[in-house]
């Protein structure tokens, strides 16, 4: 069967009927926890946390602190370099865009022009 031939299809007739519907609720709805304030004292507290453990001077006799000191320069540069691909990611995306939307405006001059040069 082609699609073509379901154009002059009819379907039969079936009456409609009412239906009530109750709703229930078992309680009050739950409201959506916003964490994001929270995220953010969080984050300066990590941060203020990591520039005091950077501060102290490097010790090669106290292997927990240069552990701590390395992983902590570890997670703020590899942090640094997601935000920073990010924010380039952004940047191309928005000249593209641009860019874009100027091949198409040049694209509209370009066949008015063709098109006054044929009369």
């Amino acid at each position: 069967m082609e699609i073509g031939s379901l154009d002059d299809i009819k379907l039969p007739l079936v009456p409609l009927r009412d239906v009530e519907v109750e709703v229930m609720r078992k309680g009050p709805r739950d409201t959506v926890l916003d964490s994001s304030a929270k995220l953010d004292g969080l984050t300066q507290k990590a941060l203020d946390f990591y520039d005091d453990l950077l501060s102290e001077p490097l010790s090669l006799d106290d292997g927990k602190l240069l552990a701590a000191q390395t992983d902590a320069a570890r997670t703020i540069l590899s942090t640094q370099i997601r935000v920073d691909d990010s924010r380039l990611r952004k940047r191309t995306t928005d000249t593209l865009a641009a860019l874009l939307e100027r091949i198409d405006q040049e694209d509209v001059r370009l066949m008015k022009l063709v098109g006054q040069d044929r009369e």
